[in-house]
């Protein structure tokens, strides 16, 4: 007769239970998977399915002993890295919304707002097509084939551990980081269609000069509308190069905070040395 013990059974039950936390947390945050049209049994499933899939390839898991302070340890430190890797992907891929509303309000679509399921908030009509937009190229572009090529990694730079993984400064990269890539990418990606519209000021601008008895709303909104949607026909067919830069710096802003991490842990753990 075959005979277990318990160190032995929670050692493998912690093989999958690790990387499904990881990667859940992961999912519970990234684009196109953290979707709130997007059932929580699907991402647990999926987040499962991955699990299995990656766990055999992964470093071994420390043998630990559930419902343990270093348990509860292992647990906060798998939801902090997978949340900080989604995140990182979310933050950068948020241009393009901000980038959205900036061109809707100049357009003068303030009032074209609607409940976006994506981000949770109220948006632009505009904001939110472009964030659709954005969120199929990402997948077309293998965005979440990536995703999942950092989580597997991260397994790697930052070993499940009794530790938190990421310290204070990994948090302040990504919220600098972060906040800086989405006003600068976003201002960036509205440019082309400011610029336009501001044309279109300036010449509004001169024509009611010229023809003072002008009803400048009459003519100046459909006007915004034809050009702003006109610069916006020109500017889609480089979305696709865009979204890709997008995931680029997304993948370089996760490897910078796995990076940290991984230097924090190393000099924790020779400090304990």
């Amino acid at each position: 007769m075959i005979h277990f013990t318990s160190t032995q059974i929670e050692t493998w039950i912690g093989a999958f239970f690790w990387p499904f936390v990881r990667v859940l947390a992961m999912l519970s945050l990234a684009p196109v998977f953290s979707m709130g049209s997007l059932p929580t049994m699907v991402r647990v499933g999926l987040a499962v399915l991955i699990a299995v899939a990656i766990a055999p390839a992964l470093p071994a898991m420390p043998p630990v002993q559930f419902g343990t302070a270093t348990a509860w340890m292992l647990l906060l430190q798998q939801l902090l890295v997978g949340g900080a890797i989604g995140l990182s992907m979310t933050l950068i891929l948020s241009a393009v919304m901000f980038a959205g509303s900036v061109i809707g309000l100049q357009m003068g679509m303030g009032f074209a707002t609607l409940f976006d399921p994506v981000q949770g908030v109220q948006v632009t009509s505009l904001a939110s097509f472009l964030n659709m937009v954005t969120m199929l190229l990402f997948l077309a572009v293998n965005g979440h084939l990536i995703l999942l090529a950092v989580i597997a990694r991260s397994f790697t730079l930052l070993p499940v551990a009794p530790n938190l993984g990421l310290a204070a400064q990994t948090w302040l990269t990504l919220a600098q980081q972060g906040g800086s890539a989405i006003f600068s990418l976003g201002l960036a990606l509205a440019a082309p269609v400011i610029g336009v519209l501001l044309i279109a000021n300036l010449g509004l601008g001169v024509l009611t000069k010229l023809a003072p008895q002008l009803n400048l709303f009459a003519v100046g909104f459909p006007m915004f509308f034809i050009m702003g949607f006109l610069a916006l026909y020109l500017v889609m067919p480089v979305m696709q190069n865009v979204v890709q830069h997008l995931v680029d710096v997304g993948l370089s802003l996760s490897g910078q905070v796995l990076q940290q991490g991984g230097a924090c842990c190393s000099a924790a753990g020779a400090r304990h040395g």
